[in-house]
């Protein structure tokens, strides 16, 4: 996919999101809005907060603690 810059320019946009959402956690984990807030708030991994937009999550590091031994 490719968006139009201006009128000369594009630029790619991925095409995989790399980033998950607190609902998409939810739905990953099994748990309720307020375990998944908790486990952000608690730092356990990174969490990106978008002003109007919530939290994001990145992928890659959501799996590295969700897979740790």
């Amino acid at each position: 996919m490719q968006i139009q810059q201006n009128m000369n320019t594009t630029r790619s946009v991925p095409q995989e999101r790399r980033c998950y959402t607190v609902e998409e956690l939810m739905e990953i984990l099994g748990v309720g809005r307020k375990a998944v807030y908790s486990l952000i708030h608690s730092k356990v991994f990174p969490a990106i907060r978008i002003n109007s937009v919530g939290y994001r999550i990145p992928k890659e590091s959501f799996h590295a603690w969700l897979y740790q031994k």
